[in-house]
């Protein structure tokens, strides 16, 4: 097969009403004499098929600019000479309009410029499977030079995209599972007609890190019953932790709550419950590490007259109470091993006797349970029953500490402040910056029941309008920085990661904080145009 190349200069402006006469030429030449014919502009590394609209709509050539004209076939040298014919004999008569050209150009940069920005990757081929488009995310995502890919079949440049159903058929291919190389793809094939014909095909697809970040971003952005307002944050740890619970919410699972102490497990739990179906029915808590362990049996399930000294009349149990709805088996840690297997029984069976009872009471009651102890340690130990674990552990939700989420403390300091005033009739104002910086630095151990805490004792204790630095206690004003004024804390045994990794970590946490490209610019110190192309090449926003 030969191929040849020559440089021509262009009698008139080409712009895509004069492609349309070079599309019809170049393709009564390749069936004549079995070509293909690519065209070149100077300066530029982009091979153009001539055969095809597509990819010509968007070729501009200035009068006298330089063209190569690139021809691959079998009559490679009778097709150049009347290709050339073409263009220097037959263009030059074509009526020409400079302000078309100038329109029409301007259009087709403007589309180019769309077709780069698009985050995900697009490929257009002709109706012979030819590549006509092919944007920089396409680049990216599949490691292939746009050089190398225009003018190429598609099967040629990714043998695992099959076009040929959707350009003879019209048949899409939705949401198929690609790998190209080491990465997974999501694609779409989508036929493109004009004029009620299939003229080529479009190939939408993104990579699979992309996706699962929208899914979750998604998954996040779920709108949450009113229930949940009770609890304040948005960090995403606590967003996901939520989005669990409201999903346990639909259904009757039984649901155990993990977290530290002070995290707000009996809220999650509170939530759970008046945001399902049973929420017009009882809500029965139980601090189970609160009940002494001889009185807890009778606590929960209720007791006969005499069935102990003090029992004077017959008891009913929380499990009694809460029947229809739900109970809350709060620091369901400390239950003894005895009461456990009473308690596995309800689980099961969803039934019970009395202490000292001997008949059999039925109750549907949604078991929410909460614990701040390593449930898996106590089980090596002895001291909780493995199948009891393994049946209140449908639907686990883990709270995160308060120092995990320390983007929330100012938010929560604000909603503090309104509770408090109100319960003590004060009028606090606000917390300086300086203040603030310091409770962010504090650990909190006690979690968020430490943090309303404080808020209160040092509402009480101010005389002015705002609480500042020297309202705090000293183990919080006087807390030395442990990440040794680190921008980014690396620790003691780190590894490092690519720069793009940190940037990445740095945008979103901007954009997460201020909502905004101006906003984060200015606390970053970059223009807001820096901040959105960076936040569209880590795909933390739609293009």
């Amino acid at each position: 097969m030969e191929k040849i190349s020559e440089i021509i200069k262009s009698p008139i402006n080409i712009h895509s009403q004069i492609s349309a006469k070079i599309v019809r030429k170049v393709n009564e030449i390749c069936i004549n004499y079995n070509v293909k014919v690519m065209l070149r502009k100077s300066g530029s590394i982009r091979l153009i098929p001539a055969s095809s609209m597509l990819s010509m709509a968007t070729f501009f050539v200035s009068k006298g600019n330089e063209v190569e004209i690139i021809i691959e076939g079998d009559d490679c040298s009778i097709a150049m000479k009347e290709i050339k014919k073409f263009f220097i004999e037959d263009l030059k008569h074509v009526d020409d309009e400079s302000g078309t050209y100038e329109l029409l150009k301007n259009t087709s940069i403007a589309y180019e410029e769309i077709f780069n920005s698009i985050a995900l990757g697009l490929i257009v081929t002709d109706e012979n499977g030819i590549i006509t488009i092919f944007n920089k995310a396409a680049e990216k995502v599949t490691g292939f030079n746009l050089d190398k890919a225009i003018g190429k079949a598609i099967s040629d440049v990714i043998p695992d995209i099959d076009v040929k159903d959707v350009l003879s058929n019209g048949d899409e291919l939705l949401n198929k599972k690609f790998m190209i190389e080491d990465k997974i793809l999501f694609i779409n094939i989508t036929p493109i007609y004009v004029g009620g014909k299939i003229s080529g095909s479009l190939i939408v697809f993104q990579d699979f890190p992309q996706v699962e970040y929208l899914e979750g971003e998604l998954k996040r952005s779920r709108k949450l019953d009113k229930a949940f307002d009770i609890i304040i944050g948005n960090s995403g740890k606590l967003k996901d932790a939520l989005t669990i619970a409201s999903k346990a919410a639909e259904t009757d699972s039984n649901v155990i709550i993990r977290g530290e102490s002070g995290t707000g497990k009996e809220l999650v739990a509170n939530a759970i419950h008046y945001s399902s179906k049973r929420k017009n029915k009882p809500f029965i808590r139980v601090n189970c590490a609160a009940i002494p362990s001889t009185l807890l049996e009778s606590e929960l399930f209720g007791h006969e007259k005499g069935a102990f000294t003090g029992a004077v009349t017959q008891k009913m149990g929380k499990f009694e109470l809460a029947d229809g709805g739900s109970i809350f088996l709060d620091e369901i840690g400390d239950i003894p091993i005895e009461t456990q297997v009473k308690l596995l029984r309800v689980l099961q069976d969803k039934e019970f006797e009395r202490v000292g009872g001997i008949k059999t009471i039925k109750v549907d009651v949604r078991i929410i349970a909460a614990t701040n102890k390593n449930l898996e340690e106590a089980i090596k130990n002895g001291t909780f029953r493995e199948d009891l674990y393994y049946r209140l552990n449908v639907i686990p939700i883990l709270l995160p500490s308060l120092k995990d989420r320390k983007e929330d403390i100012p938010i929560l300091i604000e909603h503090f402040i309104k509770k408090i005033n109100k319960k003590l009739g004060k009028d606090i104002k606000f917390v300086t910056n300086k203040a603030i910086k310091a409770l962010i630095k504090y650990d909190w151990p006690g979690n968020i029941r430490e943090l309303e805490n404080l808020i209160e004792r040092c509402i009480t204790l101010c005389d002015k309008e705002y609480i500042d630095l020297e309202d705090l206690p000293s183990y919080i004003k006087n807390v030395k920085d442990n990440k040794e004024d680190d921008i980014i804390y690396l620790g003691r045994n780190y590894d490092l990661e690519k720069m793009e990794d940190y940037e990445y970590k740095i945008i979103k946490a901007a954009l997460s904080k201020y909502k905004s490209f101006n906003k984060a610019g200015k606390a970053l110190g970059l223009t807001h145009k820096t901040v959105a192309s960076k936040a569209r090449k880590y795909h933390l926003v739609e293009n």
